[in-house]
């Protein structure tokens, strides 16, 4: 993906700031959650800066959230994500440990077999870096370019199974996947 100029100057001029109690009550959050993050140890101006800089850029309306995503799967989702997840850690730990480990790297070219939306597709790209020994390369309009620490057949089905699920947090249908 590139920047384009176009696009960029097309969103500055639609922008608009959100409301003076909004900015604060964006500030006071995001600087509550620097402070967290650092544990009290950060500097409080770089802290208030970025979350001022947040909370005047960020669009956070309901107006902007997703429309045709499926909330009440989001719970399940994250559920499943974080199961992924922790396989996928323990999985590279154990490799990483292995006094026997031959890596069988791969860069595998993946379809998008029902994601069509670039939000979608994003959020794919993100997500897959959690799934076991992968990480995204790239992504284009119809394809993710994934690198496999460890290739098994296995992981490919991880990789459609995440699709599958993001399709039906989205409300995709299934046959639009095969």
């Amino acid at each position: 993906m590139h920047l384009d100029g176009h696009k960029l100057t097309r969103w500055l001029g639609k922008w608009q700031p959100p409301p003076w109690h909004a900015v604060l009550l964006r500030t006071l959050l995001y600087s509550g959650l620097w402070w967290v993050l650092t544990e009290g140890q950060g500097s409080l101006w770089i802290g208030v800066l970025l979350a001022l800089a947040i909370a005047i850029c960020a669009p956070l309306g309901v107006a902007t959230w997703p429309t045709q995503l499926r909330w009440w799967k989001l719970p399940a989702f994250i559920f499943f994500m974080l199961k992924l997840s922790l396989k996928g850690a323990l999985e590279v730990a154990t490799l990483a440990i292995s006094p026997r480990f031959n890596a069988n790297t791969l860069t595998y070219s993946y379809r998008f077999r029902s994601l069509r939306q670039p939000d979608q597709q994003l959020l794919m790209a993100n997500l897959v870096n959690l799934t076991p020994g992968t990480l995204t390369l790239r992504f284009n309009d119809d394809a993710l370019y994934i690198h496999i620490l460890h290739h098994h057949p296995y992981v490919e089905a991880q990789i459609t199974l995440l699709e599958s699920r993001i399709a039906e947090l989205y409300g995709l249908s299934q046959r639009s996947i095969v």
